[in-house]
């Protein structure tokens, strides 16, 4: 399964100048002339429509703007616009944004190939009848997961396993490249590949880094920063950073000097760590929770 970090394009540091990084996924509302030069990249880029910021931030923003953008950008996957329902929304307004996506992504196939995006809600009935719409995409994406398996603030009890669930009834009926928005956390990734998805993506390298924190293989973060932070403070354990940086020597990080002092002083150093922490992880995941749905996911396939 290929994980693609999600980056600002004028973002530092650069994780793909020290090592290998599959793709890129970056947002077509930063897009300036040539992002290609600013991010200094030359491998798979893929873009996002911007879709959540273009609703939240009430933008007056369509589908012409985004297909401009996309023609003068030379990407290997192009996202169709999409209306995100939220997890609060009613069956009837979740409906309209269904709709609309789905429109938007036929209005932009006329003109160039886009992939649709599919998003999680909590009627199955609704999200199974859009998806038989795009059985004929060259790819699909799974759109809005986050706050149903990642954060699960707002959401009914049980919504992990729902929207698994609906990323695996995805999986049953389409066979194309199947792309899942924004769960490529190292405790989310082993479920995924047991479901059969063939990408994720994750921008918390940085965001994390930002925070003082590392991410540890198998997920899990901890704070390695002396300021007092208000949330996440969980503290490394003994001997998980010393576990940490054998689990990177283990497996080729290229930036090992110093490690113990970099880690706590440097931002970049951590989201350095971070991403290759990403792209690398493929133990079980340390979360009981997760590990619990990764059990279920290997059980219903073994079973299907």
């Amino acid at each position: 399964m290929k994980i693609v970090l999600g980056t600002p394009i004028n973002a530092v540091p650069k994780p793909w100048i020290y090592f290998h990084v599959p793709a890129l996924l970056i947002n077509a509302l930063e897009v300036r002339k040539n992002p290609r030069a600013a991010l200094s990249y030359e491998g798979e880029l893929w873009i996002d429509s911007g879709g959540y910021q273009i609703l939240r931030k009430n933008l007056n923003i369509d589908v012409r703007d985004i297909q401009n953008i996309y023609r003068e950008i030379d990407a290997q996957l192009y996202f169709a616009l999409d209306v995100p329902p939220s997890p609060q929304d009613s069956p009837a307004v979740a409906k309209k944004k269904f709709e609309k996506t789905y429109r938007n992504w036929l209005k932009m196939s006329k003109k160039l190939e886009v992939v649709p995006v599919l998003h999680i809600y909590r009627e199955m009935g609704m999200f199974m009848k859009y998806l038989e719409k795009y059985l004929d995409a060259p790819a699909l994406a799974i759109g809005g997961a986050v706050p149903y398996v990642l954060t699960t603030r707002g959401v009914p009890r049980g919504s992990r396993q729902m929207a698994l669930s609906l990323i695996a009834e995805a999986r049953r009926s389409y066979r194309g490249h199947l792309h899942v928005f924004g769960l490529g956390s190292p405790s989310i990734t082993p479920i995924l590949r047991a479901i059969g998805v063939d990408s994720t993506d994750t921008a918390t390298w940085r965001l994390k880094a930002a925070y003082g924190k590392v991410i540890l293989p198998g997920g899990g973060e901890r704070h390695v920063t002396g300021r007092d932070v208000k949330f996440g403070k969980a503290k490394p354990k003994d001997g998980e950073l010393s576990q940490l940086c054998q689990y990177l020597a283990k497996t080729g990080f290229p930036q090992l000097d110093g490690f113990y002092d970099r880690i706590a002083k440097s931002f970049e150093y951590r989201a350095l760590v971070n991403a290759w922490v990403v792209l690398k992880s493929e133990e079980e995941p340390r979360s009981p929770t997760f590990r619990k749905l990764l059990l279920f996911q290997t059980k219903g396939l073994s079973t299907s």
